[in-house]
């Protein structure tokens, strides 16, 4: 089921919006409220999906990211608009290379962000958690997105927000 395009007119705002960190994912602008979706089974928050952003190669890459509800398993991520190059960067867009994120872990032990993109082939999630396979020919595309997802996972992005929804916080 598709997912409404995040309005990031909010982030471009200087009256909704606060200048960012210096940061390697070319984000210059953080929302001052965040979005996020609760997917819900009854009463029990499912999935916790946040809206993610960063600098591509050729421009801004803009997609969505589930999380289970321990705030730390990826169940899925999506890239809804982006301007990679088609064949290489671009498959951040295929539902192939998407799929490779399920069941990865965002965090470490400690809580620190740890998921990326590394370069050549990762072992399953169950023995290589927080690592995704790069995309061959695509080195820029694939750093980009490692940044990207780091960015908003972290204390600057949603990551105070998960840590207080790991805490016990009510969706």
């Amino acid at each position: 089921e598709a997912i409404a395009k995040w309005d990031i007119t909010q982030a471009n705002d200087p009256a909704t919006s606060h200048v960012a960190p210096t940061n390697s994912a070319g984000i210059h602008r953080v929302p001052n409220l965040g979005i996020v979706y609760f997917i819900k089974k009854g009463e029990a928050v499912d999935q916790i999906v946040i809206a993610i952003e960063g600098l591509g190669m050729w421009g801004t890459i803009y997609g969505f990211m589930a999380l289970a509800p321990d705030a730390n398993t990826i169940r899925g991520l999506t890239y809804y608009d982006q301007r990679e190059t088609p064949g290489l960067g671009g498959e951040i867009a295929n539902p192939t290379w998407q799929a490779l994120w399920r069941g990865r872990k965002a965090f470490d032990d400690h809580w620190n962000v740890g998921i990326q993109v590394i370069k050549g082939q990762a072992g399953p999630p169950e023995t290589d958690p927080m690592k995704v396979d790069g995309l061959s020919g695509s080195t820029i595309t694939s750093k980009a997105v490692t940044q990207l997802v780091r960015f908003w996972l972290g204390e600057h992005g949603y990551g105070k927000f998960l840590t207080r929804f790991r805490e016990g916080a009510k969706a």
